[in-house]
């Protein structure tokens, strides 16, 4: 059960009967929001009847459809057809029991096909459903939350080096131009590959010299977005490089696309052989974006500052680059190293009774007390 707002300004209440799709509309939302009230005290969910399946269709039609992208529910609804469904499509709700939660996630484990990652992605979205399921009264419990994700180790990223970087840029230069102009504005800005896809004239801001990026290219509906993946515009400054590399547009048409015709096949046919070729280490188009953040790190840039560039929601992601950053570390281990004096008279302890020991320490702190004073020791 929702409200959803049409493309002509009304409002639309929705809701499930009988296993069957129902709405009405409304001209204004107040109207809607009575109304669906209404419907919550007139309708309860059956947990008894309503199976697991039939909760997933109500999740992807009330919630997914409009919360969430296009690629995300495509993905979302094979999770469903290859992993959830054949195990729990057809048991009602009332049934399901965290057991068969762990059933799942222990079966595709012992499996070895999919990450542990992939795995927690499965259980997660089944806690997802469960949990919007309480949220419309469709179960009053939710069984994947006892249910442990897979605990996940530290993955570790390709990236090039300067020389490397720049070995490859001159070696594409010459003999492949194409290559060349996608890989240097990518290592030179960080956009992430459908950014740089669905990078258009209007988002390039000779003026200012920053870099616009509020769109983004899917591969799997071949659909140009109006929204990145974080759902944040953010600004890339242009360096020398780039903008002497994009200067050519200036005076294109607002929505011609920038890089449209270097994409088709870029990477099998174009990228990979290049990087043979050049004699460098071979990586992904997505590892131009961790050698982007890699540079930056070495370079001495804030943690902060390099969040804001690649367009980060969660800084802990940002600080995986960190390592790299020039003496970030250095010196924080210096206060586990004790002073002369204080080594000294640790090793004269050692040659003291117990009673003596006491003595020297309330000695010592009488001395260091009356040090900080400016007073002269008393013998």
């Amino acid at each position: 059960m929702s409200i959803h707002k049409t493309k002509f300004g009304t409002y639309e209440v929705r809701w499930r009967l009988n296993g069957k799709q129902k709405a009405k509309g409304f001209k204004k939302k107040i109207d809607a929001e009575k109304f669906e009230a209404g419907l919550t005290l007139d309708i309860v969910p059956d947990e008894s009847k309503t199976t697991f399946e039939e909760l997933a269709q109500i999740w992807l039609d009330d919630y997914a459809l409009v919360h969430k992208s296009p690629s995300a529910i495509i993905r979302d609804k094979q999770i469903l057809r290859d992993y959830l469904l054949p195990d729990l499509g057809k048991i009602k709700l009332s049934q399901i029991q965290p057991k068969h939660i762990v059933e799942i996630q222990s079966k595709l484990h012992k499996r070895g096909i999919l990450k542990p990652k992939s795995i927690n992605n499965i259980t997660g979205l089944c806690h997802k459903i469960f949990s919007d399921g309480i949220y419309w009264g469709y179960l009053k419990t939710n069984p994947a939350v006892l249910v442990k994700p897979i605990k996940l180790t530290g993955v570790d990223y390709n990236w090039w080096t300067f020389d490397e970087r720049d070995k490859f840029l001159a070696y594409a230069k010459m003999h492949n131009y194409r290559v060349y102009r996608v890989v240097c504005f990518a290592v030179n800005t960080g956009l992430r590959r459908g950014e740089v896809e669905g990078l258009l004239r209007d988002c390039l801001d000779f003026h200012r010299r920053e870099i616009v990026v509020k769109r983004n290219f899917c591969h799997k509906t071949m659909v140009l977005n109006e929204y990145t993946k974080s759902k944040q515009i953010r600004r890339v400054p242009m360096n020398s490089d780039v903008y002497d590399l994009l200067l050519e547009y200036q005076g294109y048409d607002p929505k011609q696309r920038i890089f449209k015709e270097e994409f088709q096949n870029f990477c099998i046919d174009r990228f990979y052989p290049t990087q043979g070729k050049a004699g460098v280490q071979r990586i992904t188009f997505h590892d131009l974006r961790h050698t982007f953040a890699s540079m930056l790190a070495m370079s001495g840039l804030s943690v902060f500052d390099i969040q804001m560039l690649l367009g980060h929601s969660d800084l802990k992601t940002t600080m995986r680059y960190m390592h790299l950053a020039p003496g970030h570390l250095r010196g924080k281990t210096d206060v586990l190293i004790r002073t002369q004096t204080e080594k000294n008279f640790a090793s004269e302890l050692c040659h003291y009774s117990d009673d003596q020991v006491q003595k020297a320490a309330i000695r010592e702190s009488h001395e260091s007390t009356l040090e900080a004073h400016g007073h002269a020791t008393v013998l």
